[in-house]
């Protein structure tokens, strides 16, 4: 029998209490899903503006 794991996080109902932090992983459409079918209840997705901190902190160095 498997266990539920059903939890809430921030107002979010997660299948899930695990969840894949961002990384270059997480981009791919197919590892996604694949965490998903993992069990990973929720991912953290890399920033859009990742970029245009980096080379803000460029700038200010």
């Amino acid at each position: 029998m498997p266990v539920d794991l059903r939890t809430r996080y921030l107002g979010l109902e997660l299948s899930s209490p695990l969840v894949a932090g961002a990384s270059p992983l997480t981009i791919d459409l197919q590892v996604l899903r694949r965490l998903e079918e993992a069990g990973a209840g929720a991912v953290v997705m890399p920033s859009l503006f990742a970029e245009q901190f980096e080379r803000d902190e460029r700038l200010l160095t």
